[in-house]
This record gives C-alpha cells, sequence and structure tokens, in this order.
C-alpha cells in the first residue's frame, strides 16, 4: 500500500464540456498538522483547489496531484533526515566551458 493513495475521480459523460467530480474528501484546515501524509497531500490539494475560479481538466487535476504529493513526500523525507541531492548539497552547476 502506498503512503499516498491516488486520488479518486468521476468523469462525467459530458466531459470536457463537464468537470470531472473529486469523489475524496477534503480535511479542513486543522488536519494539516497531521502526521498522516495522505491528510496532509488531501489538506494542500484542497487549498490548492480554493483559489481556483475555472474548472480543471483531468491533466491539471493529475499534475495539481502530483504536486501535491511530492512536496508531502519531500516534507517528510527532509523531516526525517533525508531529502533530495539538492537540498542536502545545493543544485547541479554546469562544468561545460568552466576552464
Amino acid at each position: 500500500m502506498s503512503l499516498i493513495p491516488p486520488l479518486r475521480l468521476l468523469v462525467p459523460a459530458g466531459y470536457p464540456k463537464c468537470s470531472p467530480v473529486l469523489l475524496d474528501k477534503f480535511p479542513d484546515e486543522q488536519s494539516r498538522n497531521s502526521d498522516d501524509l495522505s491528510t496532509k497531500a488531501k489538506s494542500k490539494f484542497g487549498i490548492m483547489l480554493r483559489g481556483r475560479v475555472e474548472p480543471m481538466s483531468l491533466g491539471e487535476i493529475a499534475r495539481a496531484w502530483d504536486t501535491c504529493a511530492r512536496k508531502v513526500i519531500s516534507e517528510y523525507a527532509e523531516q526525517t533526515g533525508g531529502g533530495s541531492f539538492s537540498s542536502r548539497y545545493g543544485c547541479w552547476e554546469s562544468c561545460v566551458g568552466a576552464s
């Protein structure tokens, strides 16, 4: 089982004229401090959706969910002593032409 399960959507027959319906419930503001990574990801996603005025396509929803899930996993990794190469050592530098 994954730490953050996939987002569940219902795609209506009239899509793309009708927006996809999110089947998952989103936690309230207080749930952001939860230790559950799935709850944190859903909270971030819900906050991001509140700022939207236009409907989202399936691709936009998938990219937004992916971004929220990755952010939560990265934060968890950094809090537990892990992280990415860039978070530990800085960004990559181009060595081409650096003589």
